[in-house]
């Protein structure tokens, strides 16, 4: 019989891509023409230590790949193994979203070699999470599936706090990223130069896949039919409440810092992801309450579209000004910013539903 996909699971996919091209935007959008305390505003925003709303879009992306792991991969394998269709799948997406990745952030379009970063966007994370996530689920053995996450973190974490401190420059990650850029890339190059400060990529790869089996585990859980669904709930609850009550623990010895991904930061990250995706089982999967949710499965069910879409988002802000002065003639100069996003935000759902209805068809 075949099992029916988790509802949640969309839907936490969906609220993760609507803070990034819709929520924050339409704050940022606010702030423009009437400004926010700096207490809300902080949280849309990346700080060297601590946790933010913003924190947690990138960690819940990377998650959420790794809960379609297991619908993805499982049904490619030949009798219960990795065979030629299973690689060559896995294979296949990884380079995709490298290519997207690049393409992103990594400048590929610039047709400047010297402009171009291998390895710097969250679709390039997720690939190698991705990567690293298949090749744990070709092993067999169970107890490795449940082993691996553990062993990645602990071994980039020791990584961590003995080759270097925990300062923007200091760090052992940061300092290996820019060894690795140095190597790849031409002497010289702009990239280097260009490269964002603190962010660490490389060396935080057995990170990325912590995160993508912590989200297979998730699914795992849930679509154990050996269990009842209030016992699945519980256990992905508990496992999210530790999770989350060991970075805050341990953030006084080990500094939640999300640039380079330490372990505190990764363990509040994942009690989030977690506790909501149990939330939303609770809500959705469990009790069936799915009325009014048709925007949030739009985004959930294109989110690489939507994704792809708020990088080029200048697309759909060039859209939204065109009725930026209709709006300040009638309401003011502070509603033109509104105006331009409320109309772009129009504009990326309309195509984000024809291209929706393009896959259906």
């Amino acid at each position: 019989m075949k099992q029916e996909r988790l509802f949640s699971l969309d839907l936490l996919r969906g609220i993760d891509m609507l803070l990034l091209v819709v929520i924050g935007p339409m704050f940022a959008a606010i702030n423009t023409a009437w400004p926010l305390p700096d207490c809300v505003m902080g949280q849309f925003h990346h700080n060297w230590g601590g946790f933010t709303l913003w924190d947690i879009i990138m960690p819940l992306f990377i998650f959420m790949c790794g809960s379609a792991v297991p619908f993805a991969l499982e049904k490619r394998k030949t009798d219960g193994r990795a065979g030629l269709s299973y690689w060559r799948h896995v294979l296949a997406r990884v380079a995709v979203l490298w290519i997207f990745g690049m393409i992103a952030q990594g400048r590929l379009l610039s047709m400047d070699i010297l402009l171009v970063n291998p390895f710097n966007n969250t679709l390039q994370a997720i690939a190698a999470g991705y990567l690293v996530a298949a090749v744990v689920l070709a092993i067999p053995s169970k107890r490795v599936r449940i082993a691996a996450p553990f062993v990645l973190a602990a071994a980039y974490t020791v990584f961590l706090h003995f080759c270097g401190d925990y300062t923007i420059d200091g760090n052992a990650a940061t300092r290996f990223e820019r060894w690795m850029l140095a190597m790849i890339t031409p002497e010289g190059s702009k990239a280097l130069a260009m490269a964002d400060p603190g962010y660490s990529w490389w060396a935080t790869i057995p990170m990325f896949g912590a995160m993508t089996l912590c989200g297979m585990a998730a699914t795992d859980i849930l679509m154990d039919e050996s269990m009842p669904q209030t016992r699945r709930l519980a256990r992905l609850s508990v496992i999210g409440a530790a999770l989350l009550a060991f970075g805050w623990a341990a953030s006084p010895w080990i500094p939640a810092i999300k640039h380079i991904y330490t372990i505190t930061f990764t363990a509040q990250a994942m009690g989030w992801c977690m506790l909501l995706l149990a939330a939303l089982y609770f809500i959705a999967d469990v009790l069936r309450l799915r009325r009014g949710t048709w925007l949030i499965l739009l985004f959930g069910q294109t989110s690489l579209m939507a994704y792809m879409c708020h990088v080029f988002k200048s697309v759909f802000k060039a859209f939204g000004k065109m009725f930026a002065p209709g709006a300040a003639h009638l309401f003011g100069s502070a509603a033109e910013p509104i105006a331009a996003w409320l109309a772009a935000a129009a504009l990326l759902v309309v195509f984000l539903a024809l291209w929706r209805g393009r896959k259906r068809h």
